[in-house]
């Protein structure tokens, strides 16, 4: 029980770190346009190494690295004890669930951005994709298979 709220407030905190992070990588808005003498910023550094696949088979090693050990852990490989094997799992199901999620909202958002839609209207559809799923696993949950 205690690891449990511990990872839980470890994923948290490493939750709120990142949304600061985030808000202090923008750049302020500008209320005119303007294309010459644009600053560049850390995002711009951070999106030109995502944007690289050097980085994405470094990502995808990393995760699939990841979900082994996890699910090495939650079988209770290694002789770990009881409330390391369930963290393993919840680890490991929030990394599928966070893999699924996105999986349907990029899906949905190219799908809409290849019929032509707008990049804002894409977003909506593609929120309004991973609502849907939330909401049957609501469902499949009050119903009692889940």
């Amino acid at each position: 029980m205690v690891q449990s709220v511990l990872l839980a407030g470890f994923v948290v905190g490493v939750a709120i770190v990142v949304g600061i992070a985030v808000a202090f990588a923008r750049g302020r808005y500008q209320h005119t346009p303007s294309f010459t003498g644009e600053r560049a910023t850390s995002a711009d550094g951070v999106l030109s190494v995502a944007r690289t696949p050097a980085a994405w088979a470094v990502s995808f090693v990393f995760l699939t690295l990841l979900a082994g050990g996890a699910t090495v852990l939650a079988v209770g490989g290694f002789g770990v004890s009881p409330g390391v094997a369930r963290g393993a799992s919840i680890l490991l199901a929030a990394v599928g669930g966070a893999v699924l999620v996105g999986y349907i909202f990029y899906g949905t958002f190219v799908a809409a951005r290849a019929r032509g839609l707008h990049t804002a209207q894409a977003a909506a559809f593609g929120s309004w994709a991973v609502g849907l799923l939330l909401l049957v696993a609501v469902a499949a949950s009050l119903l009692g298979f889940a």
